[in-house]
């Protein structure tokens, strides 16, 4: 009879142990490339996504459910973006993470705005994303401060007074942060001798180059994604010019198209492994055991931090009520995130989020100086 009280109690507790393990999970999607030309660059943000939500789900998940990140993909496409937000709204997700490239999130974010879905984008710099509505959020520094912020380099430390622009058409972020460039570049003193323009899936740029060796800059600045940026920089190696290039934020695989070419160039990024951050120092151990390697990609942590930030907001909300998941994303104040620490302005864009510089040596990146707003 004892032994049969016994199994009885155990069973009991086994009962009522599983219901963190057995609870319906909470349901958020990442619209990110995983066909087409970003394909790619997007890969490495989806992995660093499915590690965040990997580590929150071995802690326990959220409000005592697991969260089931759902991967959509968005074919490298603005049309293919609008489709996967549509499909988030139809498998009723509480939240998404994405997208990568600044014409997909402005595609994703309508359609969530108007469903009243929370949205956070670890990399798209576009000033016009967040400004759709207040749902949408994001956890890097826009365009505006990071096209100034480049020009400022060029001018100050580099010493450069002419200036070429070089920029894809077809991507809002490369136009948008162009722009912000050659209006600041300007602003300093210094001069833009050509605005150049190429299409997104460009793969001889000789006339350009023909034009900017004959100009002679001081610098090229190619607001570009890591193949086209890569493919101009190596084929104006070729034909001798002999400016300094500079770029943004999205050469994360600069040297796999550019090779030595892309050696002496700088570029603005979100992060760099030597940031002493707590949390960074965690992602890096974290990534590290996972996939027995170091982090390349300079924008891969935005992701880590979008991930823990949505998770930690609907924590604070107690709740998978959007609205108050919404509303407990624009209260975030001294989140601790491994790119630097996050508070939400008014229009879901971090606080205060730093520039750094780097230096491409030798087939690595190189930590130059750090510029603050």
């Amino acid at each position: 009879m004892r032994k049969i009280v016994v199994i009885f109690i155990l069973g009991f507790i086994e009962i009522f142990s599983l219901p963190a393990m057995a609870a319906k999970p909470i349901k958020i999607a990442a619209i990110f490339a995983k066909t087409g030309i970003a394909a790619v660059q997007n890969a490495a943000y989806i992995q660093v996504i499915e590690l965040a939500v990997e580590e929150i789900n071995n802690k326990g998940g959220v409000l005592g459910r697991p969260v089931e990140l759902i991967v959509l993909d968005n074919k490298s496409t603005p049309i293919g973006s609008t489709l996967a937000a549509k499909e988030a709204v139809k498998l009723q997700v509480t939240a998404v993470i994405g997208s990568g490239l600044s014409s997909h999130s402005l595609a994703v974010a309508p359609i969530l705005q108007q469903e009243g879905i929370p949205m956070i984008t670890p990399v798209s710099t576009n000033p016009k994303v967040t400004h759709i509505g207040n749902y949408i959020f994001r956890v890097c520094f826009i365009d505006s401060f990071q096209g100034a912020a480049m020009a400022k380099f060029a001018y100050s430390d580099l010493g450069a007074r002419t200036a070429v622009v070089l920029r894809n058409i077809d991507e809002a972020y490369c136009v948008t942060l162009g722009e912000y460039f050659l209006n600041a570049f300007k602003r300093y003193g210094g001069k833009v001798l050509l605005d150049g323009n190429y299409r997104g899936k460009a793969v001889d740029f000789s006339n350009l180059l023909k034009k900017t060796k004959k100009l002679g800059p001081d610098v090229v600045y190619i607001p570009g994604y890591t193949r086209d940026s890569g493919l101009i920089i190596k084929q104006a190696a070729s034909i001798g010019v002999k400016a300094t290039f500079l770029g943004g934020d999205a050469w994360a695989e600069i040297f796999k198209y550019a090779g030595k070419a892309a050696n002496g160039s700088y570029h603005s990024a979100p992060w760099h492994p030597n940031v002493q951050f707590e949390k960074s120092i965690h992602l890096k151990n974290l990534f590290h055991q996972k996939y027995k390697k170091q982090i390349a990609n300079t924008s891969q942590p935005l992701s880590y931090d979008a991930t823990i930030v949505m998770a930690d907001a609907i924590r604070r909300a107690n709740s998978l009520d959007r609205s108050k998941i919404r509303d407990a994303l624009a209260q975030t104040t001294d989140f601790q995130g491994a790119t630097g620490n996050i508070t939400f302005d008014e229009y879901g864009d971090p606080l205060g989020k730093e520039v750094i510089i780097l230096k491409l040596e030798n087939g690595h990146r190189v930590y130059f100086k750090a510029i603050k707003p």
